[in-house]
């Protein structure tokens, strides 16, 4: 899932917490996350006016951030 291309969800690079705790961050590409996480993440950066997330727990359990 690791990849060297950016993934962006409205303009922001996703990254995801490969330790399962929110270290061992890894740039992660969009089509390699579940529609449902694109969403949940793309609507927390839109309506939450979130440009910037240090840490983020989506609704499959698994950690995210974006910048």
């Amino acid at each position: 899932m690791t990849t060297t291309n950016d993934s962006l969800i409205c303009g922001c690079k996703i990254q995801y917490g490969a330790s399962g705790v929110g270290h061992d961050w890894r740039t992660i590409d969009a089509s390699d996350l579940p529609a449902d996480i694109r969403e949940e993440i793309a609507a927390d950066i839109l309506d939450g006016d979130n440009e910037e997330c240090d840490g983020y727990v989506a609704n499959n359990g698994l950690h995210y951030r974006w910048s």
